[in-house]
């Protein structure tokens, strides 16, 4: 099954900002040891208010991991890779939301700082820590045969940007109805499934703003999909290196404020 539509200019270049990410998390600290990671969640969560879903296509260095783990079993096993059929799928999204719930009431009730040591966090109980442990095999091996396991069924946090994204509708992306043909190739490129034909707006939706729907796949009669960022088109690529600079600068800012 063909899971990802051809690779372009853009695809390259948010790939390589993918990897540099990943690369981040999995070899500087589970690797060398070195404790740096280019991530706050108080920028995340920022980026979420401000940008949509973009922290979860460009920066997470866990659905990055994911992403390439997916690649790789497309390459390595095209004959094995499949998506859960519904109703099963549908279901099996539901879950992360009780997982957020029980998250919340470690932070709400019983005060573990979700913005502090996640380590810690994830420590505080048997379940939060055995969740860590079976979260690095949902994030690197089942994605192999699944595409995108940790994300659709497993991230809490996922479910709720979900949430604030239906809230906070600054970044989203738009389908006129009036000029869609109804060709549907939109939803045969989105890795999450979101089926962009059968909406009006994808704004939460468990979009994951990797905009390959917007990468020259909607025919040019049509140009049905549109990215708008409060309430004004914008282009996608543009639009993608002026977000991920701003988190850059601002992630930089932070740490050196944290160190110094």
């Amino acid at each position: 099954m063909k899971l990802y539509k051809k690779d372009t200019p853009f695809t390259f270049s948010r790939d390589a900002i993918r990897f540099f990410f990943a690369a981040n998390f999995y070899i500087m600290m589970k690797i060398l040891g070195i404790e740096f990671e280019l991530e706050s969640e108080y920028l995340v969560l920022g980026s979420i208010i401000l940008f949509g879903p973009f922290f979860c296509s460009w920066a997470c260095p866990f659905g990055s991991a994911s992403y390439f783990a997916t690649r790789i079993g497309n390459k390595l096993f095209p004959k094995l890779q499949f998506n859960i059929p519904q109703p099963y799928d549908k279901w099996l999204r539901m879950l992360r939301y009780p997982l957020l719930g029980f998250f919340l009431y470690l932070f709400f009730i019983k005060g573990v700082s979700y913005f502090g040591d996640h380590i810690e966090m994830y420590k505080s109980t048997a379940f939060s820590w055995n969740f860590i442990k079976v979260k690095h095999f949902a994030v690197l091996l089942i994605p192999l045969f699944i595409p995108n396991f940790f994300c659709k069924y497993m991230c809490f946090q996922k479910a709720g940007y979900n949430l604030i994204n239906k809230v906070c509708k600054l970044c989203k992306i738009k389908r006129n109805s009036e000029t869609c043909i109804d060709c549907k190739k939109c939803d045969r490129v989105c890795p999450m499934q979101v089926n962009p034909s059968s909406k009006k707006e994808i704004c939460g939706d468990d979009c994951l703003s990797c905009y390959n729907c917007l990468d020259n796949v909607c025919p040019s009669k049509a140009n049905a999909l549109s990215l708008e960022f409060f309430g004004r088109k914008v282009n996608p690529s543009i639009f993608s290196a002026l977000a991920i600079g701003v988190y850059l600068i601002a992630s930089y800012l932070v740490l050196f404020v944290y160190h110094w």
